[in-house]
């Protein structure tokens, strides 16, 4: 889809907004004076004063002039209002306060946990296997890295998560600077081909944390992604679950994988 790569939240895109706004209160404007051209040169009829006309000619162009003023402020109004473009994710905080008792701003880093809630980490020959069916011959994107969890010990995929951080992949850093968080999730979920796509509370490292639906093999499954200034991860839950759970499920595997 064409509109996954327009930043409807960028500076561009809000810019373009003000200018279209200022183009019709443009329009406006030029019409106003090209439609009283007439009315603001009167002609002196016969036997009449020239002085008096000429009077009354400055007087339409000030109604004109100060028309003109009240339409000038209202279109500058209205351009402030569009205005409204979202900051880069390059630009998140954490809302705090954090847990571990540093600095909101504090550089961080993701290490994918062995365990989480009632998750475990799939390693050795039960890992390698399930990359192998997710990927089916496909290789991961560079700078990716991924886990794979279980959730009832029967050593099959419950929970895929993927993570890309600018601790290890400098790309991502130049991308955040340029994309909106809300750029990320759009691109990620149409990717997903996703519904029902819902923000939650991203939790103490701020950012963002949205979650959708997407057809998985036995129905819908949840698809989460959670961003911050250097970070993002999109998870995959297979087995079936509300948005909200799912979302409280990435909430507490980006807290415990986060340091």
């Amino acid at each position: 889809m064409i509109v996954a790569y327009v930043d409807t939240t960028s500076q561009s895109f809000a810019i373009g907004q003000v200018t279209g706004v200022l183009s019709i209160f443009g329009v406006a404007i030029v019409l106003l004076w090209r439609l009283t051209r007439s009315w603001r040169a009167p002609s002196t009829p016969a036997g009449g004063d020239p002085a008096t006309t000429l009077r009354e000619e400055r007087r339409r162009r000030r109604i004109i002039i100060g028309l003109t003023a009240l339409i000038a402020v209202g279109a500058a109004m209205q351009a402030v209002a569009s205005y409204n473009p979202e900051p880069r994710a390059s630009e998140a905080v954490a809302t705090g306060p954090v847990s571990d008792g540093r600095q909101a701003d504090t550089s961080r880093t993701v290490v994918l946990p062995d365990s989480f809630a009632e998750f475990r980490l799939m390693t050795g020959e039960a890992a390698k296997q399930t990359e192998a069916a997710v990927l089916a011959g496909r290789k991961l994107p560079q700078g990716m890295k991924t886990g794979y969890y279980d959730k009832d010990g029967d050593e099959d995929l419950d929970l895929l998560v993927m993570v890309r951080s600018a601790e290890w992949d400098p790309k991502i850093r130049e991308e955040k600077a340029t994309k909106s968080i809300s750029q990320e999730f759009l691109n990620y979920f149409t990717g997903a081909k996703a519904h029902d796509v819902t923000r939650f509370d991203p939790g103490q490292y701020g950012g963002g944390l949205a979650c959708g639906l997407s057809q998985g093999l036995d129905g819908d499954q949840a698809v989460c992604a959670w961003s911050d200034a250097t970070t993002f991860g999109a998870v995959r839950i297979v087995q079936s679950t509300t948005l909200a759970d799912a979302a409280q499920t990435t909430l507490t595997l980006r807290n415990t994988a986060t340091h």
